[in-house]
């Protein structure tokens, strides 16, 4: 024996590629009958979108809508209007509080000295805008 190793060699032949082409399907029973099912579905639908009892219906519903929705917006309306009485009642009624609580002699007073000191202090400084730049130097 040799010791050349011995290689088997396999060809395959080239074989050329026809492009791959799908079937054209013919018209067939049954898509036939699936046409002519589709096109009385859609008849049926047309009718069914045009009749009365449907236009009757939305305008059924399109009303009831309305009629929610006004109903809605007035209790929201009733809601806010009666939240907004109640919040003014009760500043009213801290208000009334308030006044009622105030010592009314005891705010004249403060508020007449402090008026007081005010005009004084006005009065010293029209004091100061007359009294002659000299007096003002011996003064000191």
């Amino acid at each position: 024996m040799s010791d050349e190793p011995n290689y088997l060699k396999i060809e395959i032949p080239v074989e050329e590629e026809k492009p791959f082409v799908p079937e054209q399907a013919g018209p067939t029973a049954l898509r036939t009958g699936a046409d002519a099912v589709k096109n009385q579905a859609a008849s049926a639908a047309k009718q069914v979108w045009d009749s009365d009892l449907r236009k009757k219906a939305t305008q059924g519903m399109k009303r009831g809508a309305g009629a929610v929705a006004a109903k809605g917006q007035q209790v929201m309306h009733d809601r806010v209007v009666k939240a907004a009485e109640e919040q003014a009642k009760q500043q009213a009624e801290a208000l009334k509080t308030k006044i009622r609580e105030t010592d009314w002699q005891h705010e004249a007073k403060q508020g007449t000295a402090k008026g007081l000191r005010w005009l004084s202090a006005q009065l010293a400084k029209l004091a100061e805008r007359f009294t002659p730049k000299e007096e003002q130097e011996n003064g000191d």
